[in-house]
């Protein structure tokens, strides 16, 4: 249940961890992990759910992995729209979450371009009612094997990559500070200290890419799927189109077909596989169309987990496609 700023003060009663002691905060996947670990800098550690290179679109949980939710003080995630299967737990056995999708203060883009329900420079700041859910209760349930007929999201309506701009990673520093404000007062300063500086070096993150990417905006390029419009449209990068329409779904011959003759009317020169996915079908067009191939990684799974691993991830993006387009 969404709690609102007049029950505030109740649900940090509930999910306040035990005197003394720091909060108890778990986040979903590597790259929000990063995030979390610079604001908590200095009181402790945020436990990762998912190992960097899981694929979370389809996961069975593990009982460690449900007893780390259950027992934590706060749950970050991105939402469903990426995770369906951590649904039923988060809303049924999870004191507080944050899920990132629905923060007024994330933006948003539909799949194919444009923003998507809302974007988060239209009036809204700090905490109001849709910051985080307070769940009371815990609802019966028959195990956690999440949704078994989303093994894959669908690639119509909002793109749940959202990490992967770095304006939300911004926005979203200051939104953690204040939410583990809340729950842990006592170092409420640490907190707001860390996510300022935080912003700065996403700042320098950011420029840092732009500088890379800059002598290549507008070049179209080839996903294997459609995960990389964030980045692609914060950085000018324009995606042509995307091997597989969705993570668990095989492109028809027809699609395939419409994607060579892409590439041969957009002069496209670059495709990119992704860890963990067969690159056959990537490998085989590059092979008919004279495509050069690279990879691009998502969630990081080749970087090392920890309060690097945001930039090290999207630095590794950009390197990619860069090196790429200028034909290394």
């Amino acid at each position: 249940m969404r709690f609102s700023s007049a029950l505030l003060s109740v649900s940090v009663l509930i999910a306040a961890p035990a005197f003394g002691e720091p909060p108890k905060v778990v986040a979903d996947i590597a790259p929000v992990h990063a995030l979390l670990a610079q604001v908590m800098d200095g009181v402790a550690g945020p436990g990762l759910l998912l190992a960097q290179n899981a694929n979370p679109h389809a996961v069975q949980l593990k009982p460690s992995q449900v007893r780390m939710l259950t027992g934590a003080d706060l749950v970050v995630w991105v939402g469903p729209g990426l995770s369906p299967w951590l649904e039923r737990i988060v809303t049924t056995e999870v004191g507080t979450d944050l899920a990132l999708m629905e923060h007024p203060a994330t933006h948003l883009r539909t799949f194919g371009g444009g923003d998507g329900a809302h974007d988060g420079h239209d009036g809204h700041d700090g905490h109001d009612d849709h910051d985080s859910h307070d769940h009371g209760g815990h609802d019966d349930h028959d195990g956690h094997k999440g949704h078994d007929d989303h093994e894959g999201h669908d690639h119509s309506g909002t793109d749940p990559h959202v990490w992967l701009d770095t304006a939300n990673a911004r926005a979203w520093l200051g939104v953690f500070a204040e939410e583990l404000a809340q729950i842990d007062p006592d170092n409420a300063a640490t907190y707001r200290a860390n996510a300022e500086a935080a912003e700065a070096r996403i700042d320098v993150l950011e420029a840092r890419i732009g500088g890379r990417l800059a002598a290549y905006q507008g070049a179209g390029i080839i996903t294997f799927h459609e995960a990389f419009g964030y980045f692609a449209d914060r950085f000018g990068i324009g995606i042509v189109g995307s091997v597989r329409p969705g993570d668990a779904s095989a492109p028809s011959a027809a699609a395939l077909s419409d994607l060579r003759q892409l590439v041969a009317d957009r002069g496209v020169e670059c495709a990119f596989a992704e860890p963990g996915f067969d690159p056959g079908l990537i490998d085989a067009i590059a092979g008919e169309t004279g495509l050069r191939v690279g990879t691009l990684d998502a969630t990081g799974a080749l970087q090392q987990p920890g309060p690097d691993h945001y930039a090290a991830t999207l630095e590794a993006i950009a390197v990619s496609i860069s090196d790429c387009l200028q034909g290394g």
